[in-house]
């Protein structure tokens, strides 16, 4: 029932940087190529709406890949873990994400297998979730997060971190 009463919160949101190498790695077959978000708005709940592009060294399948999401929050010189805002910050398909988001049809096909080469996800909404804790832990400030990408047997096969700055907006609709 609680979730019922939480109000919308508003946020301009800044992409600040994103490390590519952050977790280099000659054996990566993931090479990150870029990270963008689609919007400077961000509502709780709400979608996280980006895109993302990268080099496969090797044709792949991503059928039993996964992938996590780590958010810190930083408070003075420190970063701080917070909880998970979407539905699950670890062990995603990989597969089920790429199936909604990927921009040529023909380099994704419906089986997740990737050819070698490079790929673009376009539009890939990240369900921010809307209970309590999740949704007012958000403050203005600096957050830092890191994806990392896992294939079938749980290795790591590439990653990268982003930094970005929220503002609350504080009008009235």
């Amino acid at each position: 029932m609680i979730d019922l009463c939480l109000s919308t919160k508003s946020y301009t949101i800044q992409l600040n940087d994103i490390d590519l190498n952050s977790c280099n790695n000659a054996n990566y077959i993931f090479d990150i190529l870029s990270f963008n978000i689609w919007t400077d708005y961000l509502e709780i709940p709400g979608f996280f709406d980006c895109s993302l592009s990268f080099n496969l060294k090797q044709n792949y399948s991503a059928v039993h890949s996964t992938y996590s999401i780590q958010l810190d929050r930083k408070l003075g010189p420190l970063w701080m873990p917070i909880p998970c805002i979407t539905d699950d910050c670890s062990e995603q398909s990989l597969c089920t994400l790429m199936k909604s988001s990927c921009s040529s049809k023909k380099s994704c096909t419906t089986n997740c297998q990737l050819s070698s080469g490079s790929h673009t996800l376009e539009h890939i909404r990240i369900q921010l979730k809307s209970t309590l804790l999740e949704h007012e832990i958000f403050t203005n400030g600096q957050y830092r997060f890191k994806i990392k990408f896992y294939d079938h047997k749980k290795k790591s096969i590439g990653c990268f971190t982003g930094y970005l700055t929220l503002r609350k907006n504080d009008y009235l609709l």
